[in-house]
């Protein structure tokens, strides 16, 4: 399935290049895909690669939208930028989004 935009914009984030250059993270509604066997959930990555929209499929809208959050975790955490410091969220390294060490399973309450 290609898409060209996100749809109705659910979250958005704002994360800062050393180069004085903004990265947008936006993440789009939860939607049944059309086949109607599960959901994806639409998201992209603005000012870093090649801003394509992408999204990630699960069950429900619940588990597409949580795995479109790790997907973005993994692509930021796994990007040059990152991995050289270059890329922050208030002012610090860590994004804000999960990493490849997150599992929901193993967190508190």
């Amino acid at each position: 399935m290609k898409l060209n935009n996100v749809g109705v914009v659910i979250a958005q984030r704002e994360l800062s290049l050393s180069t004085k250059a903004i990265v947008t993270v936006v993440i789009g509604k939860p939607e049944p895909f059309p086949d109607g066997n599960g959901c994806y959930c639409p998201y992209q990555i603005i000012g870093l690669g090649d801003q394509k929209v992408r999204y990630a499929g699960g069950e429900d809208t619940a588990q597409a939208l949580m795995l479109t959050l790790q997907t973005i975790g993994a692509v930021l955490y796994a990007s040059h930028e990152a991995k050289s410091g270059l890329l922050t969220w208030n002012g610090g390294t860590d994004l804000g989004f999960p990493d490849h060490d997150f599992n929901p399973r193993l967190s508190p309450p």
